[in-house]
């Protein structure tokens, strides 16, 4: 990940032209790290304290939109003694543009500029509007194309406003991501850093397929199936649907191997609704040689044993974010 900054505090300079997305600042002495997770419908947060051997979950709660609006989100935050705890925020991925695009050759100083020269025309605001970060696609073993990157590109003003919004209740930013990188957070927390591991996950707006090795990400897709539409459909819908998803996952397999050379991915980790996820898996399982499982905090946090299933599938962003470590 390149141009970090160092210090947020100074409410994050938005005014800047080449301001990183993903910020870091010098944290308060707490073992509590806070995630807080942007959805379309609401906003998710955990707190976990992370003083002892294993990360332990002290909160974990969805807030929907009309709770955010009415103010318990924030009356949760002072009651609970968190104000001034460290928060990493997680951006939803509706509000952010996420690119793979070849590397320019020009130097490490120029790298930005030229990027978003390349960029302006894929979005629907003006460039100067937009604040974006970049980090490196890993290198084809395979082929010998160019280098790529991603880009991700949101609006400055959204950036303000998250900020606005969470100081304003007393929350410390320690951090701003993306959903994709804090899915990775949690996969790479949970399985062996060498090994790949490809992850479907089907919360009630969006689906998101994506490939890991330890913490690089190989493979990002969204897809157009969300955990609404699996939870909506019945009888033959829902096995179409559940047949588009195999294919989803198998193309995104056939891709990555095809594209990286580093043969197949041997596992897969599935998040989707209650009501949906065991039939997914065992259609799954059967259709694919890689081996899928149904994904699992057990062996990462402690704590989960007070946490509906329910809020935990709508809170896996924001543990990622709670587990970032740089």
């Amino acid at each position: 990940m390149y141009a970090e900054l160092g210090d947020l505090c100074a409410v994050w300079d938005v005014k800047g032209a080449e301001n990183s997305m993903f910020l870091t600042k010098k944290r308060a002495r707490t073992t509590l790290q806070l995630g807080v997770g942007f959805h379309s419908d609401g906003l998710s947060c955990v707190a976990l304290d992370r003083s002892g051997a294993r990360a332990r979950l002290e909160s974990c709660h969805f807030y929907n939109s009309e709770a955010v609006t009415e103010g318990r989100f924030a009356h949760a935050i002072k009651a609970h003694g968190l104000r001034g705890a460290p928060a990493v925020v997680v951006l939803s991925p509706n509000v952010y543009s996420l690119f793979q695009v070849e590397t320019p050759e020009v130097e490490h100083e120029e790298l930005k500029s030229a990027i978003r020269w390349r960029i302006k025309d894929l979005l629907d605001y003006h460039i100067d509007d937009a604040v974006l970060d970049i980090f490196d696609l890993p290198v084809s073993q395979r082929r010998s194309g160019p280098r790529m990157m991603y880009v991700v590109v949101v609006k400055r003003s959204l950036i303000q406003q998250t900020v606005d919004q969470l100081e304003a209740i007393g929350l410390e930013i320690a951090a701003i991501d993306i959903t994709e990188l804090a899915l990775r957070n949690v996969l790479a927390a949970t399985s062996d850093p060498g090994a790949f591991q490809a992850l479907l996950y089907l919360p009630p707006r969006y689906g998101l397929i994506e490939i890991v090795q330890g913490d690089t990400l190989y493979l990002n897709r969204r897809i157009e199936i969300s955990g609404n539409d699996l939870e909506q459909q019945g009888g033959f819908g829902l096995q179409e649907q559940l047949d588009s998803l195999i294919l989803e996952l198998q193309r995104s397999l056939d891709y990555h191997e095809s594209q990286f050379g580093l043969g197949a991915v041997p596992e897969i980790a599935v998040i989707a609704p209650e009501s949906r996820k065991t039939q997914l898996q065992t259609l799954a399982n059967e259709s694919l040689a890689a081996k899928v499982r149904l994904f699992d905090l057990t062996g990462l946090l402690d704590g989960l044993d007070a946490v509906d299933p329910a809020e935990l599938y709508r809170c896996l962003p924001a543990i990622g974010a709670a587990l970032r470590s740089d």
